[in-house]
């Protein structure tokens, strides 16, 4: 079918079939042209208004003045929208009080779609193209045309009712939230079964709904009694072929991180001028929210002053339904915010972050997508670099991550070398990945994707608790490409022990999930990303695992060895290879981790991050004892999800007046 481009209700010339049919067409063409109605003698006695007819009208009645007018209209221009949509955005009226005035000018009712009331072919509607027509029917068969005018087409749009007074009696006129709320009500059940089941259901060999196969648990069960056998039948022997070879591994994987800190060869960020007369896409933002009821209007701030037309822009915060405490927050925060929105998720488990996004993505209408944290403070500038470097990339990028850069790290000690840790991987070793073209594994935030091909990806993985890592790798085995941005995202990192002890526990069981998962069949997936990016993928995650136990060991093995040669002296050269290698292992992690760090400093962090370097081992015994934790619930709770809190809770400091809850007087 012709598509008809600038008619304000997006009438078919064929809206003379049955109404369903032609319901159903609407939802089916999207943005369609001018019907060349000629206009009634009714509508023609409109145009004498100074501000062209019934939209003049609507205007008058609204109270704009002429220099609001001019404003939103060069907006619709800039931005590739309506008059109605740039009004609403800049705050000058609401979006109820704007359909109502519009229905009031059509001589139409002003009304929402019932609980009762079902869209017709609401499965052909979708949010990306949302229909400025919608047919509904109740339980007794009667049906209502809901419509969503334009104010530069309301002449158009009164003389076909005008001319179909049948059509008339049964229309009036909604708003935008309410036809989304509507879909939205309709698809719940079918959003939120998909949510939980989510890659398990298609492709149940790349979720982490089952932890060990049968075939991977019965390998792991007969790796064990062998090496117990081993042990008890020759302990020294088995000890002396099992050293060498862990250092040997271990030590590729440090090699593998101080190549990244040695290269200075950075990939350079892509400055392009995007041509004129490209408008800004729709940019979707999701954050799931969960008992975060203290930093909301923080967060709300935060993405109110990203640079992007408000009109093009949707904020979708999510929140678990038996939270009440975030919902009245997030009702309050972003009350007279029209791009903001909140998504309610049924409470049913896996209670996972990964299960609140695959709920929330199918409302989702942006061509990109970016994903932020409740305690996130994003560049205003991040959305414009993202959307310059997507429209500049080569035609497989697929997500770009921003830098997290922790902003308390002066704070405390345990937040300054998690600091440093952020300053390590998200501003050189992530980079020096994507610039060499190996796997990424993504952070949880701050990762900004085409939404089209996240959506054919089939989303997170709602049983993984470090669904960032996993989408990451299953971007990458599908052919698509990761990289990096320079605007980077402010965040806070825990001050208490036991809240980044159940962080850390909870990330380092997502990354033995995620491992599972990708070498379940081993053999395809070297074939899928080629021998030298499989050979980067074992390095990448066996070091993450290894790493937390191995520092604490290498460097009492060399303690061990030093004393054994001061005592005893160096009895062969096996000794002393075995002994350069647990060296190399101790001091090299150390030397790795701080030559990554410190060429990621600005001037300003290293005055306030240097003086925790000497504390790095014992951070590192810390990490030891919560991957062994994390193992014990890798068999006990593989999907148990401990939330990190980000206000006052994760502070060392309980007076910390920068994340204390304000008081809200006047609330039931």
């Amino acid at each position: 079918m012709a598509r008809l481009r600038d008619d304000p209700l997006q009438l078919p010339a064929a809206f003379a079939a049955e109404p369903s049919v032609r319901a159903t067409r609407l939802c089916e063409d999207g943005e369609q042209s001018p019907i060349p109605f000629p206009l009634s003698l009714k509508t023609a006695a409109t145009a004498r208004h100074p501000r062209q007819g019934l939209c003049g009208d609507v205007l008058a009645a609204l109270g704009l003045d002429d220099a609001t007018i001019t404003a939103a209209r060069s907006a619709a221009a800039r931005n590739g929208t309506d008059l109605l949509a740039e009004i609403v955005a800049s705050g000058a009226a609401d979006a109820r009080t704007a359909a109502a005035a519009t229905a009031d000018v059509l001589d139409l009712p002003f009304d929402g779609i019932a609980p009762g009331d079902r869209i017709i072919a609401a499965e052909r509607c979708k949010p990306v193209a949302l229909p400025r027509l919608v047919k509904t029917c109740d339980d007794e068969l009667r049906t209502k045309l809901f419509l969503l005018p334009k104010l530069e087409g309301l002449d158009r749009t009164a003389d076909f009712l005008w001319r179909r007074p049948e059509m008339k009696d049964r229309a009036r006129v909604t708003t935008e939230a309410e036809i989304k709320s509507a879909m939205a009500r309709q698809s719940e059940r079918q959003r939120l079964d998909a949510a939980v089941l989510s890659l398990a259901a298609k492709q149940p060999r790349q979720s982490a709904r089952t932890v060990l196969e049968a075939g991977q648990a019965i390998g792991l069960m007969l790796a064990f009694g062998l090496l117990l056998w081993a042990l008890f039948m020759a302990p020294g022997t088995t000890f002396a072929i099992l050293h060498p070879l862990a250092g040997v591994l271990f030590a590729a994987c440090l090699t593998l991180r101080l190549t990244a800190a040695v290269d200075r060869q950075l990939p350079i960020d892509a400055q392009v001028t995007l041509r004129p007369s490209e408008p800004p896409p729709l940019y979707s933002v999701l954050v799931a929210l969960y008992h975060e009821a203290a930093v909301v209007d923080r967060l709300v701030r935060a993405l109110s002053e990203l640079d992007w037309p408000a009109s093009r822009i949707e904020v979708k915060l999510i929140c678990e339904g038996d939270d009440a405490a975030t919902i009245r927050a997030v009702e309050r925060a972003i009350a007279g915010r029209p791009q903001f929105e909140m998504v309610v998720v049924p409470p049913c488990e896996p209670r996972t972050k990964p299960k609140a996004l695959n709920y929330a993505l199918p409302l989702t209408a942006g061509e990109f997508l970016v994903l932020y944290d409740a305690e996130d403070e994003p560049d205003p500038g991040q959305l414009r670099e993202a959307f310059r470097r997507f429209r500049s990339g080569k035609a497989n990028l697929v997500c770009l991550q921003a830098p997290l850069v922790v902003r308390n790290g002066a704070d405390n000690w345990l937040a300054g070398i998690f600091a440093l840790e952020y300053a390590a991987l998200f501003r050189r070793f992530l980079p020096w990945l994507a610039g060499h073209g190996f796997p990424v594994p993504l952070g949880g935030t701050s990762n900004h994707f085409i939404r089209s091909r996240l959506v054919e990806i089939g989303g997170w993985d709602s049983h993984n608790v470090t669904e960032d890592a996993d989408l990451g790798m299953r971007f990458y085995r599908a052919g698509y490409r990761v990289e990096t941005l320079s605007c980077p995202t402010m965040e806070d990192a825990p001050e208490r022990w036991a809240v980044w002890h159940r962080q850390r526990t909870r990330w380092t069981k997502g990354w033995a999930q995620t491992w599972l998962v990708h070498v379940r069949q081993p053999g395809v997936l070297c074939r899928q990303i080629g021998l030298r990016n499989f050979v980067v993928f074992q390095l990448l995650f066996v070091g993450m695992l290894a790493s937390a136990l191995a520092h604490p060991v290498f460097l009492a093995l060399a303690i061990l060895a030093l004393v054994n040669f001061a005592s005893n002296g160096l009895s062969n050269a096996y000794q002393g290879l075995v002994f350069g290698l647990d060296l190399f292992n101790a001091v090299g992690g150390y030397a790795a981790f701080i030559a990554l760090s410190i060429g990621a400093l600005d001037a300003r962090e290293r005055g306030g991050l240097v003086k925790y370097y000497p504390l790095l081992y014992l951070y590192w015994l810390l990490i030891a004892v919560a991957a062994l934790r994390a193992l014990g619930q890798l068999v006990s709770a593989p999907h148990l999800w401990e939330k990190t809190p980000h206000d006052i809770r994760s502070r060392a400091d309980p007076r910390d007046a920068r994340y204390r809850l304000e008081p809200h007087f006047g609330e039931d």
